[in-house]
């Protein structure tokens, strides 16, 4: 379910104060009003409860009827879950990672968790949440286990079910849902909470509280926030974890370790959290940790699906059995985040895993057999990213006229010569025609022994006066370039980048994002320059002529669908990291020419899949 909580919010954002405590009593006193509850008779709850004399009661009257429209009069606890994460605010989401875990997501990981164990093991289960938020997996862990044993919540809350989060006010609201689930239950009292605000990262300090380890399941949506948005304190954090000594890791891959070392010799997790440790250079290091320490995990793969609302964020569901020593990974895609109660597992080894490279989980064993044919893409032909100017908008271009010596462009004169020709490949796709691609860049270089030099300044004043004249007046776009700084740059008017400036002969275009099987260009063109797309480059025109044949093919594109990064409306990327493995068969001569002579786009769609249909056969004969 959506949130759709526009009226209240928006009310919210305009008119009322933007303290905790305001907050927290507009949504307490409008949740028991809406319902009818009795308003409570505890310390904890009372708190919160807003009264007809109070200052705030007309602007309550106005947030129940905003609830109201936005929710009906059927408002749950589900809703106050949902008000109390989206009340965060945008600064807190960015340091803590807070986010709002659907509750279908939430009582799908519990029920995976809590498979098979009987009322007893419920009535003694140990439980947490080490990054509870606002509390959505406790207050469902704790409905299930009143549910399921009749123990009251106040037992359940003293004996069974833990929470530890970073913020307070987490804590609080943690606290507040809790006693509303125990109130409509008929409990009314102050209850005992194992509620603590802490850093789960510093659970390996001295002091930390013993009775916050040692769980029978641990449950939860580790904290998003990629390692640029953390504090130096954070980062300085990380380095305790093995699981964080590869790459510029995000928040959430630390979490998995600190889980394990929390749960008991026999105890279970589970979470959802990004999918991206699969494959990336940040999830290398808790990639080789979850396989030196062999436990049976399970994974379900949601690929491009937006679990959360507003958020682009790649997910999976993750469970790890401690009692399981099977070293193996059950691995499902569920790309429409259905969660049918018969999942079709693929069942992998870990030991047949490469840690170093990623886990190829989908398909496996038509993934590993390409992956395994002859050369793999990234040694059989170089490929490059387009020229970083980090100012598109200056230096490209589409001349509104030109004539024999200048590109008239922004009310300037830009001479011809230092100007060349620059396509975007990821538009390749959708255009048939490269030559309606070609743009004009401003390129302030010579070449010099296969070099790119940039032009001194009076160099530059006497060779391209009108050019220099126009950079200068960007001049203020210019020096905005890396947040300002741009100290390391030869000259302000260098590219803010030095990747691609001098390029081999030949070059392969090929779009960064593509939805549908490829459509790519050669081009005999040594000074042509790329941006924002890809090209593979050679000095061979054959190399890249037999290149083509083979990811312009529906093998290619098959491959890309199951192992490529996922993204909105069907796109896949082909990032260096995508493709990077996939294998080129070794043709021989006489095989090379077969393929560049077939036409027929069928005809060579077939003569390919039985090259690599050969080396599937291969590989499963060993």
């Amino acid at each position: 379910m959506r949130c759709s909580r526009s009226h209240t919010l928006t009310y919210l954002r305009h008119h009322v104060p933007a303290d905790e405590l305001t907050v927290n009593r507009l949504f307490v006193s409008a949740y028991l009003e809406v319902r009818g509850v009795a308003l409570p008779r505890a310390g904890f709850l009372s708190r919160f409860v807003i009264k007809h004399s109070d200052n705030e009661n007309s602007i309550l009257q106005e947030v129940c009827r905003r609830i109201i429209s936005d929710f009906g009069k059927d408002i749950t606890l589900e809703t106050m879950v949902q008000l109390f994460e989206f009340v965060v605010s945008p600064a807190d989401r960015i340091v803590t990672g807070a986010i709002y875990t659907p509750i279908r997501i939430r009582k799908a990981i519990i029920a995976n968790c809590l498979n098979n164990m009987t009322i007893e093991e419920l009535q003694k289960i140990h439980a947490a949440d080490i990054s509870c938020g606002c509390g959505g997996f406790l207050m469902d862990m704790a409905l299930l286990i009143h549910q399921k044993t009749g123990k009251p919540y106040s037992e359940i809350y003293r004996e069974n079910i833990y929470g530890i989060d970073i913020q307070p006010y987490a804590i609080e609201r943690t606290k507040i849902l809790l006693s509303l689930l125990a109130l409509i239950g008929g409990e009314d009292e102050d209850f005992e909470f194992n509620l603590i605000c802490r850093d789960s990262l510093d659970v390996r300090e001295d002091g930390w509280d013993g009775r916050y380890r040692n769980f029978d399941v641990i449950i939860g949506n580790p904290p998003y926030v990629c390692s640029r948005n953390m504090t130096d304190e954070t980062l300085e954090k990380l380095k305790r974890y093995e699981v964080c000594r590869t790459g510029h890791p995000d928040l959430y891959i630390p979490f998995f370790q600190i889980a394990l070392e929390m749960l008991s010799d026999n105890g279970r997790m589970g979470y959802i959290t990004m999918n991206t440790f699969l494959r990336s250079v940040n999830g290398r290091a808790l990639r080789f940790y979850l396989s030196n320490q062999g436990y049976s995990i399970s994974i379900i793969d949601f690929r491009g699906y937006q679990v959360f609302e507003s958020r682009n964020t790649y997910t999976c569901l993750f469970f790890l059995d401690k009692a399981d020593r099977t070293r193996t990974i059950q691995y499902a895609v569920d790309e429409n985040s259905e969660l049918p109660e018969a999942m079709n597992y693929n069942i992998i080894p870990l030991n047949v895993l490469d840690n170093n490279k990623g886990w190829t989980l989908n398909d496996f064993v038509t993934t590993t057999a390409i992956e395994a044919t002859g050369i793999q893409i990234k040694d059989y032909c170089p490929s490059r990213h387009g020229i970083a100017t980090l100012s598109n908008e200056t230096y490209i271009f589409r001349p509104e006229k030109e004539n024999d010596r200048y590109y008239f462009h922004d009310g300037f004169r830009i001479e011809r010569e230092i100007c060349r020709d620059v396509v975007n490949p990821n538009k390749l796709n959708t255009v048939d025609d490269i030559d309606a691609l070609v743009e004009k860049v401003i390129f302030p270089y010579y070449i010099e022994d296969g070099r790119a030099i940039v032009y001194e300044p009076d160099e530059m004043k006497r060779r391209f006066p009108r050019a220099f004249a126009y950079l200068k007046a960007k001049k203020k776009v210019l020096f905005g370039r890396d947040k300002g700084d741009i100290s390391k740059y030869p000259q302000w008017y260098a590219f803010g980048r030095t990747q691609s400036l001098v390029m081999p002969r030949y070059k392969l275009f090929f779009p960064k994002f593509a939805n549908m099987a490829l459509k790519c260009v050669i081009c005999d063109a040594p000074d042509l320059m790329l941006y924002n797309g890809l090209a593979f480059v050679s000095d061979d025109e054959r190399k890249l002529r037999i290149l083509k044949s083979v990811i312009e093919s529906e093998i290619f594109w098959s491959y890309i669908k199951k192992n490529g990064k996922p993204y909105a409306s069907g796109y896949y990327s082909l990032s260096g990291v995508d493709i990077k493995h996939f294998g080129i068969p070794e043709f021989t001569s006489v095989e090379e020419n077969e393929l560049l002579e077939i036409d027929d786009k069928n005809e060579k769609e077939h003569w390919l899949k039985e090259k690599y249909r050969l080396s599937l056969t291969r590989l499963s004969s060993r």
